[in-house]
């Protein structure tokens, strides 16, 4: 995944980012035709949805817990810990359960992008889960819900909307390992919360690494980044799009220094740098 990264003058640092997983999943339920009408109908399905939920949930985990290549990917060769897999059983039958009832809000977009990263390997347990067992485990579900409503061609939409989105937090958390310099980021102060530990990851420029940091992590772009109106050339006309700077009194520091008085987004990284987000009121 290569950034487009772009600024204007030395004190202003833009970045051209990936569209907000919201953004994403309501793009492609429009594309889909999916609105609220159709949102609605969707729902009347949820009590046939619920009757045979539970037993569907322990199935699946059932069969990821005996197929070797998730077994493996979940460290789950030998014995599988109860306590692991009531949580992981959890997760799942919470996220079917706001399936079910068509949730489509910003929350539960950003829900469905996290698991995503933790499939790329952002999670407690750092697993890689490869995309195509997730892409089979989508299948289920659209088989779980073929079987038991009268229209599936919406549901099939809302799903392949989801698994879209999950592959793009995947694609986004494979991105930190792709790249010239090994480097670290972390956010203080009031930015912390939004990233508890540094991020480790690759990248040649401050742009780069800026660029993956918060194509990762959209709360940190909601608290440091706002929304700048810009457009681009398509073909024969100009369109609109988003770009984002950096909020004001808000810094960014390369082992201590502001990056807008070395040569900004494209300051050139060495193996072992730290790149701090210094929020104001520090």
């Amino acid at each position: 995944m290569k950034p487009a990264v772009t600024f204007s003058e030395v004190e202003v640092l833009i970045l051209d980012l990936p569209p907000l997983p919201e953004e994403v999943l309501a793009d492609l339920l429009a594309f889909g035709g999916l609105g609220e009408e159709e949102k609605k109908a969707m729902r009347l399905d949820a009590e046939r949805l619920l009757e045979g939920a539970a037993s569907f949930v322990a199935g699946v985990y059932d069969h990821l817990s005996r197929h070797p290549g998730t077994a493996r990917a979940l460290g789950w060769e030998g014995r599988v810990r109860e306590e692991e897999l009531y949580l992981r059983r959890a997760f799942f039958a919470t996220w079917l359960a706001r399936t079910i009832g068509v949730d489509t809000s910003v929350e539960f977009a950003r829900e469905v992008y996290r698991a995503g990263l933790w499939h790329g390997g952002l999670g407690p347990k750092e697993a890689l889960i490869p995309p195509e067992y997730v892409g089979l485990s989508f299948a289920q579900v659209g088989r779980y819900v073929a079987e038991r409503v009268r229209d599936v061609r919406p549901w099939l939409v809302y799903l392949a909307a989801q698994e879209e989105v999950m592959r793009k937090g995947f694609d986004a958390a494979s991105a930190l390992r792709e790249g010239k310099t090994a480097v670290r980021f972390q956010a203080l102060g009031l930015a912390h919360p939004a990233l508890p530990r540094p991020l480790s990851l690759r990248a040649g420029s401050v742009g780069e690494a800026l660029f993956k940091a918060f194509a990762v992590n959209p709360v940190l772009r909601d608290l440091a980044l706002e929304a700048l109106a810009a457009e681009e050339e398509a073909g024969l006309w100009l369109e609109p799009k988003t770009l984002w700077r950096l909020r004001p009194r808000w810094t960014v520091l390369l082992n201590g220094r502001d990056v807008r008085y070395l040569e900004g987004l494209a300051t050139p990284l060495r193996e072992g740098d730290l790149l701090t987000l210094l929020p104001p009121g520090r």
